[in-house]
């Protein structure tokens, strides 16, 4: 992701770079910009409740999770028990294109409330309703004696799947 912002930094300097020696005629003025373009892999909001929640969260009292990713490789993790009562969870992420289709690689390094990895998968889906997301991370370090999903195992693949589908979040993005 850091290479990825580094090249598009560049390539946009040298677009500037460029724009400073040539004219613009009027027709060039008036194409439109898109100042909102599409994020890229899970930068954004999302919601994961009801249904959604991973079995095994559910197991350990958690009833919803907001989760803001930002484009500068942030995270902030709201974890909320059925009592509504808040777990923050903030820290840093790296994802990157796995080479299977749809499905990225992510690594999770949670600063706050304690120290640790987290590694794992997640795939964003299109819909008629807006994206939904499809995500399974397991933490690593230190590790619960589970090794990651895989994004050539799929979803369900977490310690060789040994935990089916229990690990399987899913969330609905926040567009408000």
């Amino acid at each position: 992701m850091k290479k990825k912002n580094l090249f598009s930094l560049a390539l946009m300097l040298m677009a500037a770079a460029m724009l400073s020696f040539t004219s613009c005629d009027k027709e060039d003025d008036e194409d439109p910009i898109d100042e909102n373009p599409t994020p890229e892999g899970l930068i954004g909001n999302w919601i994961s409740e009801g249904e959604n929640v991973a079995p095994l969260l559910i197991q350990f009292n958690i009833a919803k999770i907001v989760a803001e990713f930002d484009e500068n490789g942030t995270y902030v993790v709201m974890s909320y028990d059925p009592d509504d009562v808040m777990t923050e969870l903030v820290g840093t992420y790296v994802m990157e294109e796995s080479g299977v289709e749809d499905i990225w690689n992510i690594t999770l390094s949670q600063s706050s409330p304690t120290s640790l990895t987290s590694e794992g998968i997640f795939q964003i889906i299109e819909t008629d309703n807006g994206r939904e997301m499809k995500y399974e991370v397991v933490q690593t370090d230190p590790s619960l004696g589970f090794a990651p999903p895989t994004a050539e195992e799929g979803f369900g693949s977490t310690g060789g799947g040994d935990l089916g589908e229990t690990n399987v979040q899913y969330y609905v993005e926040i567009t408000e």
